[in-house]
């Protein structure tokens, strides 16, 4: 899942979870406030209904003998106009049900008090009249009141479903229970016990509540939703210069630069990225620079390992190893592989005779003479003191005798009276080209042989075999 993903689902999370937690709970406080305004209110008209009751019949049992409680009820509800129409109640054209009188005309004006709205005992004798039609009960015989009533010792007059009828009224009961007087004396107790059976309004409300919470979830929905989109585009967007950013980095360029856009940590994390990859390719400049550096170094160390000082050829080591491996690769191939050691005549009389820094003049202008006259295959090095070697691959052996004849009239036609007035320098070689010899030290050897003859027969000369 990408980051603008995740970025998204947190703001939608987020946006849904704190609507419905605030919703929730307006709904939770709003309802408990409704319902308790709902049970003061209806606790104040059922007191009001149970005194005028009570005051106008004297007593529970002289009230009920009359009337029922229940009928008193519906037309203290009826005169207050909030109690619901019943199947017994006049249809829309006015009519009554079956059996009963016209309806009583409504009133000019409500009466100015509570007491003047409550119903009146009916004359000695008369039955007490009934404005309409007595709702039919409630399916699970529920009176259309939810309070208890207890008289004046606490013994239960209506229980709401809570106590039996002369059950007696518990302490913890008592203590809210609010006095009924009638006559200057108390006749009964009131207690708030019980539930409020929600009416059609009040559920509309609620329902209404509910609907509102749900437009508000989903208008929140849509805006994290958007708003989601919008920041986690922009919020990508600057990511993605980082992650190409690093991704070059990986790749081996270093030095990379990424916009920095505002002030936040993302704004932040691209400048300290912009300064760590500067940093980065300006170490890494300075190492490669160093390594190749060290590298040159390096090289210049192995050469001055493997080369004579003075002549600036191979030295002796380096041209051990090297004839072994040029030898090899002529045997596995079978290929020609000639070899040559040189000496220059009267070396000693020349140190003695002009000086060791003729000598030394001399070394140096036979290496540069041999070689300049070498092909990059070839290898010639100073072997020591007055000695040359040269291993010549793919050659055969007339072709390095004449190579070697040449350089060795090159040595004797040097001017060396540049060097020294009285100086002349010749050399005598020794030249061999079997590979039956089986290895190059033994071809060496055969070489140095040749050599031997060369001066004993004269030297400057070239004897090969």
């Amino acid at each position: 899942m990408s980051l603008r993903t995740k970025f998204m689902l947190a703001l939608l999370l987020t946006g849904l979870a704190a609507v419905a937690m605030v919703g929730g709970l307006a709904y939770v406080g709003m309802t408990k406030k409704v319902d308790l305004i709902r049970r003061e209110q209806a606790a104040e008209h059922f007191y009001t209904a149970v005194s005028g009751y009570l005051r106008t019949y004297g007593s529970w049992q002289a009230a009920t003998a009359v009337e029922p409680f229940d009928n008193y009820m519906r037309r203290y509800q009826d005169l207050r106009g909030d109690r619901r129409p019943s199947p017994g109640d006049a249809g829309p054209d006015g009519e009554r049900g079956p059996g009963r009188g016209p309806r009583p005309e409504p009133e000019a004006e409500g009466p100015p008090d509570a007491d003047a709205r409550l119903p009146q005992a009916p004359p000695p004798g008369q039955a007490p009249p009934v404005g309409r039609r007595p709702p039919p009960p409630r399916g699970n015989g529920e009176p259309p009141f939810h309070f208890i009533l207890a008289d004046q010792d606490f013994r239960v007059l209506l229980g709401a479903g809570v106590y039996r009828h002369g059950e007696v009224l518990p302490e913890a009961a008592r203590k809210d229970a609010r006095p009924v007087e009638a006559n200057g004396r108390v006749v009964a107790y009131v207690s708030p016990e019980g539930v409020i059976t929600p009416s059609k309004q009040e559920l509309q409300y609620l329902q209404a509540m509910r609907e509102a919470l749900l437009a508000g979830v989903t208008g929140a929905a849509a805006l994290a939703l958007v708003l989601g989109v919008l920041l986690s585009r922009g919020m990508s967007r600057k990511l993605s210069h980082l992650t190409a950013a690093v991704r070059a980095m990986h790749g081996g360029s270093l030095l990379q630069r990424v916009p920095v856009e505002g002030r936040d940590e993302v704004a932040t994390l691209a400048s300290a990225f912009n300064d760590m990859s500067e940093k980065l390719a300006r170490t890494h400049e300075e190492l490669h620079a160093s390594h190749q550096t060290i590298l040159a170094q390096a090289e210049q160390m192995r050469e001055l390992s493997v080369r004579d000082a003075l002549t600036k050829l191979h030295n002796r080591r380096h041209f051990d190893e090297r004839a072994t491996t040029l030898f090899s690769h002529a045997v596995r191939h079978k290929q020609p592989f000639t070899m040559v050691i040189g000496d220059i005549d009267f070396f000693k009389k020349i140190n003695d005779q002009f000086s060791h820094a003729t000598g030394d003049a001399v070394l140096r202008h036979v290496g540069e003479i041999l070689r300049s006259h070498m092909r990059l295959s070839d290898l010639v090095a100073r072997y020591g003191g007055e000695e040359f070697v040269i291993a010549l691959p793919e050659t055969e052996l007339p072709q390095a005798a004449a190579l070697c004849d040449k350089l060795r009239h090159m040595i004797e036609s040097f001017p060396w009276h540049e060097v020294h007035p009285e100086l002349k320098v010749t050399m005598s070689m020794g030249v061999y080209a079997d590979l039956a010899a089986g290895t190059a030290e033994a071809m060496l050897q055969k070489a140095d042989a040749l050599l031997y003859r060369a001066k004993q027969t004269g030297r400057n000369r070239v004897c090969f075999g």
